[in-house]
């Protein structure tokens, strides 16, 4: 998968091929969001067998192991890294995923990565290489595959082998692509073809996209690779998994896990309901526990993403602002805890001085703020706030600035501050739009501890 891995190909006995036969019942959809998904390379370290069952013994909540990488070699041989995959180094290996797949866990095959080939022969030679994927597939059980394309290939082709899954093996098959992060927002890509095409054509058959943020093709040290995704309104969130390194050693862009990936998860879960999760390349190395205790990453990973939410102190509370644009659109509309109630569900001002104060009821503690802005509530991201200031009071009347804004074009901005105690909070608005259009218009103002 990754640039890191000097995997090359080894040419040794193809794999027979035998006729398909129908996936086990155990083989169900991916579950909708939130996915703790974990890839699996290694399975040899130090001639050490590395086995990925840990991960369900200690009840890491992992939903889904990548088992990395499937070649189709030109000679007509397939191998699972080094070795065909009924080499008797991978016996154990089938058996603890098995155990797995019995305890709810999907087991995915990741075709492809840096190694170069694979997809040029499905692409250009579909008749003669699919079947020797398909027959990995049926042989060994597997609950899906991700295809992970690092070369040239046409759309044409990528479309033929998703349709030719989907065929074979139903709907309930899962299929993930593995595109670098940037290929999902209009940046550079690896694979050829144009996800956001491929995802019109097919988005109903793939299940989701594990995007690739780091070696330079994305970070997740913040939030706005990520934001940059869901902003362009083709993917949503939760087809899209953030893959993370596991350790510094794999590629660049490594974020620790317990401090800024906690962080970034954290904002991610609270921005996106439906959040797709999380991926870690790859699991023999993953932090914080090494090589000793490589399922901790997984752990933390699901603790983060459903640890219960704070409170929004905000919700519901006593609401004044600048003039509404209407009586339908008033302060008490942007503290309802809803966007999703049409164009009006908002706060609206075209004053000239456009403010929202919120009255707390009681000094709190304040942490952190969230502020919807029009795209949120699904008007035009031309009218997101462009530039504000976030501010606080112990007593209504004086005001001290703790974030100011400019050039926001997101249609959600969260902002963690260093905690303080405040009974009011008030959202000063400075430039209301993208493009010159007069109105404010804030779908929701949160806060939290």
């Amino acid at each position: 998968m990754k640039s890191t891995i000097a995997r090359l190909l080894a040419l040794t006995l193809a794999l027979p091929l035998v006729a398909a036969v129908p996936l086990p019942a155990a083989a169900e959809q991916a579950a909708a969001s939130k996915r703790t998904v974990v890839y699996y390379q290694t399975q040899y370290h130090n001639n050490t067998y590395v086995s990925p069952k840990p991960l369900v013994d200690n009840n890491t909540g992992v939903t889904d192991v990548l088992v990395a990488a499937l070649h189709l070699n030109g000679d007509g041989t397939v191998h699972l890294n080094d070795h065909p995959p009924g080499d008797p180094r991978y016996t154990q290996m089938w058996t603890d995923l098995a155990a797995m797949q019995a305890r709810g866990v999907h087991v995915s095959m990741m075709v492809g990565g840096a190694a170069q080939g694979t997809f040029q022969r499905l692409d250009t030679e579909f008749d003669t290489y699919y079947p020797r994927l398909k027959n990995v597939i049926t042989t060994y059980d597997l609950d899906g595959v991700d295809l992970d394309v690092e070369e040239n290939m046409s759309l044409a082709g990528i479309e033929r082998v998703i349709d030719a899954l989907t065929a074979d093996f139903g709907d309930g098959f899962i299929i993930t692509l593995a595109p670098v992060a940037s290929a999902l927002s209009g940046g550079g890509n690896l694979s050829g073809f144009n996800y956001e095409s491929l995802h019109r054509d097919r988005g109903s058959k793939i299940d989701w996209y594990n995007a690739q943020f780091y070696c330079g093709w994305g970070s997740l040290s913040n939030t706005s690779g990520y934001d940059a995704i869901i902003n362009r309104g083709v993917f949503p969130a939760d087809k899209v998994v953030t893959s993370s390194l596991t350790h510094s050693s794999l590629c660049g862009g490594y974020v620790e896990v317990t401090t800024t990936l906690k962080t970034t998860v954290n904002a991610l879960v609270q921005k996106y309901p439906t959040f797709g999760g999380v991926a870690g390349w790859e699991y023999f190395i993953s932090n914080p526990g090494g090589t000793a205790r490589p399922w901790e990453w997984a752990g933390l990973i699901t603790s983060y993403m459903t640890a219960t939410p704070s409170a929004n102190l905000a919700l519901n509370k006593p609401a004044t602002g600048s003039a509404s644009c209407n009586s339908a659109e008033s302060p008490a509309k942007a503290v309802n805890g809803s966007v999703s109630g049409g164009n009006s569900d908002k706060f609206c001002s075209l004053a000239s001085s456009k403010w929202l104060r919120v009255d707390l009821g009681a000094s709190k503690s304040i942490g952190k703020f969230i502020v919807r802005h029009a795209g949120a509530g699904g008007e035009s991201a031309s009218y997101n706030t462009r530039a504000f200031q976030l501010q606080t009071s112990g007593d209504g009347s004086t005001w001290t600035t703790r974030v100011t804004v400019t050039g926001n074009t997101a249609n959600a901005t969260t902002h963690q501050i260093t905690p303080v105690t405040a009974r009011y909070v008030r959202l000063v608005v400075t430039t209301p739009t993208q493009a010159g259009d007069p109105a404010a218009r804030i779908y929701e103002f949160e806060t939290y501890a």
